[in-house]
Order: C-alpha cells, then sequence, then structure tokens
C-alpha cells in the first residue's frame, strides 16, 4: 500500500488520517527478505500528499529489533525524526518465526514463548527510544500449539518486567488487531490480564494498531478493541505526535 493509496482511503472514508510505520528490520536471517525503506523519502512524501488530500499523515516507523541490532538500529536511525516509533520483535534467537518454523522444534508453548518475552525484553531495556512496544503476541500467529494465546498466568514474572519497564517509562502497550483475524487460527482477543495487570503497575497508554498492509485493514476492527480496553479499565487510546502521547476517549 503506497502512502497516497492510505490517504485516498483516509478521505474516502472521513477518516481523519492514519500512522505510516514501514518496517525497519536490520541484518535479517539467512534467506529472510530484508525490511528496509528509507525515512527521509517516507517524509518528504508524508508532507507532500498529506497537503494534496488534507489529511494528517504521521511519520514513523516500527523497528524491528534484535538483541545485537540495538547499535546498529540507533545509528541508522539517528538522523531522522519520526511522529512514532513502535518497537517489535519479529526474530528470536536468529529464526524467524514465519518463514523458519524450526524455531518451535523441540519446545513446547511455554519455552517458546518465554524465549519471546525475553528477548522483547533484552530489546526494549537495550534500546529504549520508542514509543509504543507492537505486537508483544507476535509470536502466537505461526505457533504449532493449541495454545494461541500468551496468558499472564503462565508468564507473570517475565510479563511484570515487560510492562513495569513500559508503566515506569511512559510507553504504550498496543493491540495489534492482525494478530486476531481469523488467517491464525488463534484468539479472538489478547488475554484481559495482561492489560489490567499493566494498569495496575502504572500503565497509562495504550494503542491499536492494524498492521494494514492492505488498504482494506486500516482501522481494521478498532470498535471491538477500544470496547475490550474500556472493560480492562482504560479510558484513553493514545497515539502519538512529534514523540509525545496524544491521548483520545474511548
Amino acid at each position: 500500500m503506497t502512502i497516497e493509496r492510505a490517504a485516498i482511503v483516509c478521505k474516502e472514508r472521513g477518516l481523519p488520517g492514519v500512522a505510516l510505520t514501514d518496517h525497519m528490520d536490520i541484518d535479517t536471517p539467512t534467506g529472510v527478505d530484508r525490511f528496509m525503506f528509507d525515512p527521509g523519502q517516507q517524509q518528504l512524501m508524508c508532507d507532500k500528499i498529506s497537503r494534496k488530500y488534507g489529511v494528517e499523515l504521521l511519520k514513523g516507523i516500527e523497528l524491528g529489533l534484535q538483541p545485537n541490532t540495538v547499535e546498529k538500529s540507533r545509528e541508522r536511525l539517528s538522523p531522522f525524526t519520526f511522529d512514532t516509533v513502535i518497537l517489535s520483535v519479529h526474530f528470536v534467537d536468529g529464526l524467524d518465526p514465519y518463514h523458519q518454523p524450526d524455531f518451535f522444534e523441540g519446545k513446547d508453548y511455554i519455552r517458546a514463548y518465554g524465549r519471546y518475552l525475553e528477548t522483547i525484553l533484552e530489546c526494549i531495556k537495550g534500546y529504549g527510544d520508542f514509543d509504543t512496544l507492537g505486537h508483544y503476541d507476535y509470536i502466537t500467529r505461526y505457533a504449532p500449539y493449541k495454545e494461541r494465546v500468551i496468558r499472564y498466568s503462565d508468564f507473570p514474572d517475565l510479563m511484570d518486567s515487560i510492562l513495569s519497564y513500559l508503566a515506569q517509562n511512559g510507553k504504550a502497550l498496543e493491540i495489534n488487531t492482525n494478530t486476531y483475524r481469523s488467517r491464525y487460527r488463534g484468539a479472538s482477543s489478547p488475554d484481559p490480564d495482561i492489560f489490567r495487570r499493566f494498569k495496575e503497575l502504572g500503565g497509562k497508554f495504550v494503542s491499536l494498531g492494524s498492521d494494514s498492509h492492505t488498504d482494506d485493514r486500516i482501522y481494521d476492527n478498532f470498535g471491538f478493541f477500544a470496547d475490550f480496553l474500556s472493560n480492562c479499565g482504560f479510558r484513553y487510546l493514545t497515539m502519538f505526535r512529534g514523540r509525545k502521547a496524544s491521548l483520545t476517549s474511548i
């Protein structure tokens, strides 16, 4: 989906705008396509097309991290200024669970999901300069287990470490609505105990992301998940402009 197409869809649907968070993953595993883009070009196009269509196009990035790419990523992004930075983890121990399912071999779901959460914790503490933790449960999309959701009760210590870091540092926790599409045979929603615990630990910011690689999924299922977050005790959704939190009532 091009930047211009995203703007056209927003205009046609009466949407105020959209945050464009292109993927950037450095040092992808062997055999996996590189996920790179030119942030400078993206930002120039956002300004141009935003003026043309009169919609807000926030300049963002989904930065995929591995523990060994923290410093390389910091150096790569240092010349650029974004509205919003999502930190995500796509690869674990040099393997891609999507293209390389052998990551799951010899592991039960506790070990596989736990290793993924350990990697998230290492990356968020090592990098720090982000606004939102994206799809903390990405690993479940491709897992071979009947347990297709990360539950707080299975990983209380790891989840507390992640959620405490986010809460104490003013970061947002995302629900990525793409994870809960039927194509992944997964749960219909995340574990509400994770979001309730985030709030208990002082978390203030929650966000929704549609991960919409195609224009038909912009704002996909936001109403359902806004209600979900409301039932978990949150009253506002968060987006970032100029790296500052902006709240919208649910």
